[in-house]
C-alpha cells in the first residue's frame, strides 16, 4: 500500500513537470514592457494655500503594457496618491488636475500632455468640520501613446494643479 502512494505521488509529480498545455487557460493578451524613467515635477509636487494643502505622494506606481501583442499602443497606467490637509475646510469636494507630461529622451521636446480632472470628496460632514483635517485618497489614470513614439525613447513627469 505504502509503494501505490509512493507510486501515485511520484506520477503526479512528474506528470506536473512536464509541459502538459492546461485546456483551461486562457493566454494573456497584455505584454508588459518597460516603463520610461518618470519625475515629479518639484513645482507641481505640491498646491498650498491658507486653507489646504495638497501633496502627490512620491510612492505612486507606474505599469506600462502593449494591450494586444501587435499593437501599436502602448499604455501607461499610473496609481498614485494624492494627501490632502485642510485648516479650517469649508466644502466638502476639492478639486485637483493631475498632469502627466512625456517628453523625448533629451527633455528638449514635450510630446504628450494629459490632464486628469479630480475630484477628492472629503469624509467628513458639514456638522463636524474640524479645525484640521488631513485625509489620503488613491487615484489611477492611463495614456495611451504610439508604439514607435515610445520606441524612439520618452521620460514622463507628473504634477498636480
Amino acid at each position: 500500500m505504502l509503494k501505490f502512494f509512493i507510486l501515485l505521488i511520484s506520477s503526479l509529480l512528474f506528470f506536473n513537470a512536464c509541459s502538459i498545455k492546461n485546456p483551461l487557460s486562457k493566454k494573456s493578451k497584455i505584454t508588459y514592457i518597460d516603463c520610461p524613467k518618470t519625475l515629479i515635477l518639484a513645482p507641481g509636487s505640491k498646491i498650498s494655500n491658507d486653507q489646504i494643502t495638497m501633496t502627490l505622494n512620491k510612492n505612486y506606481s507606474m505599469n506600462c503594457y502593449l494591450p494586444e501583442p501587435e499593437s501599436s499602443k502602448v499604455v501607461f497606467e499610473y496609481n498614485y496618491t494624492i494627501e490632502t490637509t485642510l485648516n479650517n475646510p469649508s466644502s466638502e469636494i476639492e478639486k485637483v488636475e493631475f498632469i502627466v507630461f512625456v517628453t523625448n529622451k533629451t527633455e528638449d521636446l514635450k510630446v504628450h500632455e494629459e490632464t486628469f480632472n479630480k475630484d477628492i470628496q472629503l469624509d467628513i460632514s458639514k456638522d463636524e468640520m474640524p479645525e484640521s483635517y488631513n485625509q489620503i485618497t488613491n487615484f489611477s489614470d492611463k495614456i495611451i501613446l504610439d508604439q514607435k513614439l515610445y520606441e524612439n525613447g520618452v521620460k514622463t513627469f507628473l504634477a498636480i494643479n
